[in-house]
């Protein structure tokens, strides 16, 4: 398998554990723990990574959000890997808890990580959207709403969901963003 690199986009610090904005960093700790591997922090490229033998690089950029395509662009460019084989994981509001969609599409969808991520590295990634839930109420600052930590119930569905996600993730890490987004798509309007 050729090289890739799996970003998982969050806030760095204990503040910011399970809430919604990191929900990327909390995808990306399930596969390392799933495969035993343990976290680095690379000081020099601004992220925390875990190396899988299969030439798979998880990473979580230690920078805030807004500023993830620092980590994203430096790893990129010294790990040699193409866009087309960077995968980005971060949170939408747009669908509930656990829920997910794949893409490849250009465009931000009004999250900043990615708009930051687009700014410095150009399109052509795969985008793995994990839902965290829309605001409860229209008149809460959207800020508000993903800073704030998952209820434990939505802490527990969102973990009941994590090896679909996880099986997803490997799909496309397998055989490609089209053939994810195929099946893991349709699936979710059946």
């Amino acid at each position: 398998m050729a090289r890739c690199l799996v970003v998982g986009l969050g806030n760095p610090g204990k503040e910011y554990e399970s809430t919604r904005h990191s929900v990327g960093f909390y995808i990306v700790d399930a596969l390392a723990a799933k495969n035993g591997l343990r976290w680095e922090t690379d000081r020099r490229h601004c992220a925390q990574l875990a190396k899988c033998p299969d030439g798979v690089i998880l990473a979580k950029p230690t920078t805030f959000m807004n500023e993830s395509g620092t980590a994203v662009a430096f790893l990129s460019r010294y790990y040699r890997i193409p866009t087309e084989r960077l995968v980005v994981i971060y949170d939408d509001i747009a669908f509930p808890v656990g829920d997910f969609r794949i893409n490849d599409r250009e465009g931000t969808g009004g999250h900043n990580g990615v708009a930051d991520i687009l700014a410095k590295i150009g399109g052509g990634f795969a985008r793995y959207r994990i839902g965290v839930g829309g605001k409860p109420d229209r008149r809460m600052d959207l800020v508000d709403h993903v800073l704030s930590k998952f209820s434990a119930d939505e802490l527990s569905l969102l973990n009941s969901k994590i090896p679909e996600i996880l099986e997803y993730l490997q799909l496309l890490l397998d055989k490609g963003a089209e053939h994810a987004m195929n099946l893991a798509n349709r699936k979710k309007v059946l």
